[in-house]
């Protein structure tokens, strides 16, 4: 009898007790545990850095608003506190207009990006010279310790027991990416599932082997 596996895609987890804090994004956590020391604040860094993570962290505390920056001309500007997700992706005039009044009207908001203010597709001089005007934080690529500790929240959150030579082995094999590891635990327990065996490092060689194949 063959062997389906059923693979269910979990949503994110986002809370402060499974953020792991390493030297790559030390101080953008000391920057949203100082709030509300600051109105506003530029979260930048690679895509799978962990800016979401550390952005929905600050939004739970704050009771934020979350918008996509691309999302943001479909919305109206409201008080209260706001996170703007990918703010690259965003129409210029909105983002200029939810940025005002957020900050007119004494809110706070943290806009994450892939890059530093001057490297945004922004011209509008008014949005620009704001943005500047910001303080920002980088955070970086994950390092060693953050891959680790998310591997293993991702192999927890599936119920599997992953012994931590397997990690080990994984973790010099993997691009240094936080959607690259969920993308690559998904794999290794639908391939688990569906042949029903352990993850092992045999397993794990065998597995991500393929994928370069």
């Amino acid at each position: 009898m063959s062997q389906y596996a059923l693979t269910l895609a979990l949503p994110p987890v986002f809370t402060a007790d499974t953020f792991v804090v390493s030297g790559c994004n030390h101080q953008a956590w000391q920057w949203v545990e100082n709030w509300p020391n600051w109105q506003a604040l530029l979260l930048y860094g690679p895509e799978g850095s962990g800016k979401s993570h550390l952005g929905h962290i600050w939004a739970a505390r704050s009771q934020a608003v979350t918008v996509n920056g691309a999302d943001i001309g479909l919305i109206e500007p409201g008080s209260g506190n706001w996170l703007i997700e990918d703010i690259g992706q965003a129409a210029e005039r909105p983002l200029l207009h939810l940025f005002n009044y957020v900050r007119e009207h004494g809110g706070s908001l943290i806009m994450t990006a892939r890059s530093p203010a001057p490297g945004l597709p922004f011209t509008l001089p008014d949005l620009t010279s704001r943005l500047a005007a910001l303080p920002s934080v980088a955070i970086g690529q994950p390092d060693d310790e953050v891959l680790r500790g998310a591997i293993r929240k991702q192999f927890s959150d599936r119920q599997m027991k992953v012994e931590e030579d397997v990690i080990l082995y994984i973790l010099p094999r993997m691009q240094r990416s936080l959607l690259k590891a969920k993308e690559l635990v998904e794999l290794l327990d639908a391939s688990a599932l569906a042949e029903g065996k352990s993850i092992t490092i045999p397993f794990v060689k065998r597995i991500m082997g393929e994928m370069d194949t």
